[in-house]
């Protein structure tokens, strides 16, 4: 089935027989859209031109320059093929970097130049870091692509950033957020869906009644498309049934209508959290539940299968974690037999009869 054409878009074979896009508004500028139907940069001049601002002319870029790669990676489909929330954050990367560093040759990138970038950085280090991740995975492409023959960006040493990232809920929190939101406010629902299923934002989102069979969610993640398979609990069920929703997804604006974004919602949630004045955001969700998950005795892969992670590195955390904790419980029980006494008893421990 043929892709929708958006409004003022006329597509035309050029005299060297490649197919071009170009836009018109009634009777205004005929403009030229760089790039494949629907690509970033195609998009990109669209809405510019549907808003009624300057469209970038079309310039050749010189062949072999870091340029001159990010422009055919943003148009390639192993890139097409990410997820949107992906595609715009390393598109809004990559042309950061071109900005500065666009026409540098690609045999001139070395590694000692990924780590002056990585140092020039270094005030930010999650900025290094998604720096170096970027450029590596634009690297690999290239590679298969036949445009490079090695990634410079490879087992350059990354900085150690040293953070718990979101704030994970505790306890008080889930109980004052719901004493502020009660069962049937859509607040209430949207933190019930993420609490009782672990689902990110975008999926907590698309999730509705036609994926759930027999008391169970079936569904793919947004990001990774891998199957996840979640129970649906009592309390959840209950806050399901007691509250308005969507006719394709339990969750709905004030509106009734879909949620545009994950970003939108997760704003939006952010500010029900302030209102009831708690410190925590929608993902500090997902990691309480991996906690409980992990301190419960859930193994690696059943903590891979409940959230719909394709690593170990991300269970592990949670798994390693657990064992730690459970670890120093049992050891701190061993102070009990012989611990520090409050009598100034100073002989060791082993002389001490009970």
């Amino acid at each position: 089935m043929p892709r929708p054409r958006l409004p003022y878009t006329r597509r035309e074979k050029s005299r060297h027989g490649k197919y071009v896009w170009y836009f018109r508004k009634d009777d205004g500028p005929r403009v030229r859209l760089r790039g494949d139907f629907m690509s970033p940069t195609w998009k990109e001049d669209y809405d510019r031109a549907l808003s009624g601002q300057v469209v970038a002319p079309q310039q050749k870029q010189a062949k072999g320059t870091l340029r001159w790669l990010v422009e055919r990676y943003l148009d390639s489909a192993p890139f097409l093929t990410l997820a949107p929330s992906t595609q715009r954050m390393r598109a809004n990367v990559l042309k950061s970097i071109v900005k500065t560093g666009g026409d540098a040759r690609l045999g001139e990138l070395t590694r000692q130049t990924m780590a002056a970038g990585r140092d020039r950085r270094g005030k930010t280090p999650f900025a290094a870091i998604t720096f170096l991740k970027t450029m590596s995975q634009l690297f690999d492409w290239a590679i298969d692509a036949g445009y490079m023959t090695h990634n410079p960006a490879k087992d350059v040493k990354r900085p150690n950033a040293k953070t718990e990232g979101f704030t994970p809920w505790t306890d008080d929190h889930i109980l004052a957020y719901c004493q502020h939101y009660p069962v049937g406010t859509r607040e209430r629902l949207a933190m019930d869906l993420m609490l009782f299923t672990g689902l990110a934002r975008s999926d907590a989102i698309a999730v509705g009644r036609q994926h759930v069979r027999e008391g169970v969610i079936e569904y793919r993640r947004t990001k990774t498309a891998a199957p996840i398979y979640i129970a649906i609990l009592p309390p959840l069920q209950a806050s399901i049934d007691a509250t308005p929703t969507g006719d394709m997804a339990f969750l709905v604006t004030s509106r009734g209508e879909p949620w545009g974004s994950a970003a939108s919602f997760g704003n939006t949630f952010s500010d029900w959290c302030r209102a009831a004045g708690l410190p925590v955001r929608a993902h500090g969700l997902r990691k309480r539940i991996a906690t409980i998950m992990a301190e419960g005795g859930g193994t690696q892969s059943q903590l891979k299968a409940y959230f719909g992670w394709s690593s170990d590195s991300m269970a592990a955390h949670y798994t390693k974690r657990a064992d730690a904790r459970a670890m120093a419980i049992a050891a701190s029980k061993g102070l009990n037999v012989n611990s520090l006494s409050p009598h100034l008893d100073f002989r060791p421990p082993h002389l001490i009869i009970k």
